[in-house]
């Protein structure tokens, strides 16, 4: 049988999930082109959808840090609109669709590595260190 987790870790390891998301989306093309075109996308979609984070509230992200996730969310979604007839990975390149989002992905990292990342394994009621441990 596996190990009870509190709710408080699972908000933990979503927050740095969603900091790993970020990171793709933060490397603009480099980081289309490391994932491919869904996973750019998909990524983050894992953790936020139509507005806001799929896990709320969650204690582990300040409001600041919600509202400028919500706020990248939002600059996803109109770049995915305008994209959606896009055949290849090469018009999304060439779209500068990455690079758009890029400079709004690195503000919300800065923001959310500034505090730091939780512990995956106990529970922290501040972050303890700018590396992610697996569980």
């Amino acid at each position: 049988m596996g190990e009870e987790v509190s709710d408080r870790i699972i908000e933990q390891r979503w927050r740095n999930r969603i900091i790993e998301a970020i990171e793709v989306l933060a490397r603009g093309n480099e980081g289309l082109i490391e994932v491919n075109y869904n996973e750019f996308f998909g990524g983050f979609y894992d953790y936020w959808h139509e507005g806001h984070l799929l896990v709320r509230p969650n204690s582990a992200i300040t409001e600041e840090e919600e509202r400028t996730i919500d706020a990248l969310g939002q600059v996803l979604e109109a770049i995915r609109n305008e994209t959606r007839h896009f055949q290849s990975e090469a018009e999304h390149l060439q779209s500068g669709c990455a690079e758009r989002i890029k400079p709004v992905a690195q503000y919300a990292l800065k923001l959310l590595v500034s505090r730091g990342r939780f512990s995956e394994d106990h529970e922290e009621l501040s972050p303890s260190s700018g590396e992610v441990k697996q569980p």
